[in-house]
């Protein structure tokens, strides 16, 4: 069983372990690779930083599109 992955192949990883698609080998084989990888570590701690930050983002957004102003935009498109 080959022990390491490249950067490319942890970033895959990092993204599938957030969402909770990682098997149990890709777990170990990143934390193997986070052990040595320092950028990586930090794209790990960046990707949960946006994942926390942009959960939040749709909380402060309170206007919404009025039933004539999605009309008015479905023309628009239309007409294009």
């Amino acid at each position: 069983m080959k022990l390491q992955i490249t950067c490319k192949q942890a970033t895959e990883f990092i993204v599938k372990r957030d969402e909770g698609k990682l098997s149990l080998k890709g777990r170990v084989l990143l934390w193997l690779h986070m052990g040595v990888c320092g950028f990586c570590k930090l794209f790990a701690l960046q990707t949960k930083l946006i994942a926390k930050n942009s959960r939040h983002m749709h909380e402060h957004i309170t206007d919404t599109l009025t039933d004539k102003d999605k009309e008015e935009m479905i023309a628009r498109l239309e007409q294009q």
